[in-house]
């Protein structure tokens, strides 16, 4: 009788300036049977030379390193190895932290503060292509989001936020498609977008991937993202 094959473990590279913090997850992660730590890095352009190395599956980004921030580290990699997966792993929520690695294209954001059990799931569900953003960090967006409605807007923004362009992507989504987008961007899952909204489920998944086809990105935290920094919601 033949066993079932398992699947290789998910290969990690670890890329954190605290070495306590850095060999505590290590350790953790050698516990795990389905994990496996391939390398790691204490400043962005180590994490970049061992992403091209060593092709990991997914790599956990501290935000504040030496020599090169995770932002810039992660914008890099996600350049040339547009595959592997990224979760940022950040002590802090800072403003310009969060929309920075969303927007340079990492695959889920967490805090620190996140414990092991739920860290873990986390890399479970982007190994398998999903995205994860932590509850804090979701509200923080939509209070941004809120707050840079009524703030002064910069010449650049100015326009959009004054007069839109006519062409504008907002005008291609509908309103369902558009609460739909301001509760993915708050952190709600399908099925409590479905409740919230009193939709069933299904309907819920086909909203989704209109919006994300309609805006052009391929998950719902670069949906989130592409909301917050253009003022679709």
């Amino acid at each position: 009788m033949s066993h079932p094959i398992k699947p290789p473990p998910i290969r990690i590279l670890l890329v954190e300036d605290h070495v306590l913090l850095r060999r505590g997850l290590q350790g953790q992660f050698s516990l795990v049977l389905d994990c496996e730590v391939v390398g790691e890095a204490d400043d962005g352009e180590q994490a970049i030379e061992l992403a091209a190395q060593l092709q990991p599956d997914i790599i956990l980004m501290d935000i504040e390193m030496p020599v090169l921030d995770g932002i810039a580290a992660t914008q890099t990699i996600k350049k040339t190895h547009p595959e592997i997966r990224v979760l940022a792993l950040s002590a802090f929520g800072k403003d310009e932290s969060v929309l920075g690695m969303l927007a340079a294209g990492a695959d889920g954001y967490c805090l620190k503060s996140i414990d092991w059990e739920q860290l873990l799931s986390v890399v479970r569900v982007l190994q398998k292509g999903g995205t994860y953003l932590d509850p804090k960090i979701a509200h923080k967006l939509t209070s941004m989001l809120k707050s840079s409605t009524n703030s002064i807007a910069s010449p650049a923004t100015a326009t959009l936020t004054d007069e839109p362009p006519q062409s504008s992507e907002i005008a291609v989504l509908t309103k369902r498609e558009q609460e739909t987008l301001r509760l993915i961007s708050e952190g709600l899952s399908n099925k409590e977008i479905a409740q919230q909204l009193h939709l069933s489920y299904g309907t819920v998944k086909a909203y989704v991937r209109t919006i994300l086809n309609k805006l052009s990105v391929n998950d719902r935290v670069q949906a989130a993202a592409k909301a917050i920094r253009e003022g679709l919601i």
